[in-house]
C-alpha cells in the first residue's frame, strides 16, 4: 500500500521516491498554478487541503467538519481557538494534570479544615 507522499506523488505524475523531495515540491506547486481543480488553490507549494482534494486524495465531507469543507469552497476561515487550545493542553501528559488536579484537591481540603477550625474559636 502506498504511503501518503507516494500517492501525491503519483497524481502529480512525478517519481515516486516516497520522500517530500525538490521534484514533488515543484511538481506540486505547478499544479497549484494552473488553477485546474473544483477548489480555489494558492500556489504556495504546500499540501494544503484545497490542493489534496483537487488531487483527489480525499473527499472534504468524509474527514471534514462542515465549517471547513465550506472554507475549502471559499468561505470564511473557522476559528482555530479551540484547536490551539487542545494542542497546547495535550503537550503535558494527561496523568501530570490529574497529579496537579489531585494536589489543588488536597490543598483546598486542607484550607477548608483550616477556615472550619478558625471559625470555630
Amino acid at each position: 500500500m502506498p504511503t501518503a507522499i507516494q500517492t501525491v506523488q503519483q497524481r502529480l505524475g512525478v517519481q515516486s521516491s516516497g520522500h517530500w523531495d525538490s521534484a514533488t515540491d515543484g511538481a506540486l506547486l505547478a499544479y497549484q498554478q494552473t488553477g485546474r481543480g473544483t477548489y480555489p488553490m494558492d500556489p504556495t507549494g504546500h499540501p494544503d487541503p484545497a490542493t489534496l482534494v483537487n488531487l483527489g486524495y480525499f473527499a472534504p465531507g468524509d474527514i471534514l467538519t462542515e465549517e471547513w469543507a465550506g472554507y475549502l469552497t471559499g468561505g470564511a476561515k473557522p476559528g482555530h481557538f479551540g484547536r490551539d487550545l487542545r494542542a497546547a493542553i495535550d503537550q503535558v501528559p494527561r496523568w501530570a494534570w490529574f497529579t496537579v488536579a489531585g494536589a489543588f484537591g488536597i490543598f483546598a481540603y486542607m484550607a477548608y479544615r483550616t477556615d472550619k477550625k478558625r471559625s470555630k474559636t
